[in-house]
């Protein structure tokens, strides 16, 4: 009975973040109270506050239903740089925007995290905690890229800081313009990607890496 009694809890806590989802990319966030949520998942706010206590607690709960996702894509970055630096940035590129492109539930939540969202008020800490991983994400690109300057992979001159946040601000850029539905398919934009790589790696480099895969 305990069992059936979690395995239900849990079942009502992934349908009001599936409601959640739903509505606050439909309406956005700050549009969006607890009570709709409840009444739209036909539930009680009751039930919602016995699952969370805030709206921000469930806004965070919504966020790591992908964190995991991009934590794999990042895992592999370090681990394929020692072997070919320049390449393990550019299928890093690669899984990004692919992830985006083919999970609707990604792309629905990028959707409400960039575009359906105030970060202020109760949502402040969001802000901050979006912040630190953008710092931690280009602090891994970076280390990436002197691995690349030692490598010999670069053009002269290129500074790995300025570099990652010249990368991270194009995948950053793509994905605004994809959500906003500027662009087709983000699997297409390859060439947006090489002309970023031209700026920061030699010739050479630049051809094997728009002939990989």
């Amino acid at each position: 009975m305990a069992r059936k009694t979690r395995e239900e809890a849990e079942q009502t806590r992934q349908l009001l973040l599936d409601t959640a989802e739903q509505l606050f990319s439909e309406k956005g966030v700050s549009k969006t109270t607890l009570a709709d949520i409840a009444g739209a998942a036909g539930l009680t706010r009751g039930a919602v506050y016995w699952h969370f206590q805030n709206k921000l607690d469930l806004y965070r709960a919504l966020l790591a239903r992908i964190a995991a996702q991009f934590e794999a894509i990042s895992g592999k970055l370090p681990e394929e740089a020692r072997d070919d630096p320049a390449l393990a940035l550019w299928h890093h590129s690669l899984r990004v925007l692919n992830t985006v492109d083919e999970n609707p539930q990604v792309h629905r939540i990028l959707l409400i995290l960039y575009m359906r969202s105030e970060h202020v008020g109760e949502l402040a800490p969001i802000q901050d905690e979006c912040v630190a991983h953008m710092h931690a994400a280009r602090g891994a690109l970076a280390a990436v890229l002197s691995l690349a300057i030692a490598a010999g992979q670069t053009l002269p001159d290129v500074e790995p800081d300025s570099a990652a946040q010249a990368l991270q601000a194009l995948h950053r850029g793509l994905l605004s313009h994809y959500l906003a539905d500027d662009l087709g398919a983000l699997r297409d934009c390859r060439p947006m990607l090489l002309c970023l790589y031209r700026g920061i790696f030699r010739p050479e480099i630049v051809e094997q890496l728009s002939n990989a895969g």
